[in-house]
């Protein structure tokens, strides 16, 4: 069994923002296995499985998504798959890895912290802009914190939904491969 946590922040006004990317991913995935997600509280997130796979969004904020990841740790015994968004890759792009530290991500570093370990598969859809005119906004002052919180703009979508799409394609090859073949394949 492979466990699944899609990183993002629960509230309705944060739903499109980059920093929901695991939400999104998750999202399409329910979308075409005609999955629905279910609150588990015990667990601090929506629940919802196919096959040999369950999926988590977590109900708490960003910052503490690894309560989830504890709880769901303690029932099923599984480090967790994590996806997430990443400034340092291009809008569209998707990489993996294993055992990486939090690379500034406050939501991986919580996972690390409640897990005690950073030895788990990670899928980081990239969210850096690629256009001119949104390149400027995550540099100082401004910064790629706010960033981070804000919808991405009507003219990135096809990139956007290129990268969702491609990390929905790695949660499919994870049913059947290892994380060391997904890695070999999508990197």
């Amino acid at each position: 069994m492979k466990v699944v946590i899609g990183l993002g922040n629960p509230t309705q006004k944060h739903t499109a923002d980059r920093h929901n990317s695991g939400f999104h991913v998750l999202d399409m995935l329910a979308g075409e296995k005609n999955i629905f997600f279910e609150e588990k509280s015990a667990f601090y997130c929506l629940l919802a499985s196919s096959k040999d796979m369950l999926f988590a969004k977590p109900t708490t904020w960003m910052n503490d998504s690894g309560l989830c990841a504890k709880a769901l740790f303690k029932q099923y015994g599984v480090l967790p798959v994590v996806i997430y968004d990443d400034i340092d890759i291009t809008l569209g792009e998707v990489k993996c890895s294993f055992g990486r530290g939090a690379g500034g991500h406050n939501g991986v570093q919580s996972i690390i912290d409640h897990l005690g370990t950073k030895d788990f598969f990670r899928i980081r859809v990239g969210v850096r802009p690629v256009h001119d005119e949104l390149k400027d906004a995550i540099l100082p002052p401004k910064g790629f914190e706010t960033f981070l919180l804000k919808p991405f703009a009507p003219f990135e979508k096809d990139l956007k939904e290129q990268g969702i799409k491609r990390a929905v394609a790695v949660l499919s090859a994870l049913e059947t491969k290892s994380f060391d073949e997904v890695m070999n394949e999508f990197n």
